[in-house]
């Protein structure tokens, strides 16, 4: 069960260093979409984990 302290936790440790790493990596390169969309689709499943537990 995803409880609001795991998303807490694992988004505390995961969403800043992938944010980190976007700014590291060149522009217009693959890895840099991949992880765009990667650190995208996390937001907006935490944000429907949140709404979705009102």
């Amino acid at each position: 069960m995803i409880t609001y302290h795991g998303l807490g936790y694992w988004g505390l440790l995961t969403i800043p260093a992938a944010l980190a790493l976007l700014r590291l990596l060149p522009n217009g390169s693959a890895a840099r979409r991949l992880l765009a969309r990667a650190v995208l689709g996390a937001l907006a499943l935490i944000a429907a984990i949140v709404a979705l537990s009102y």
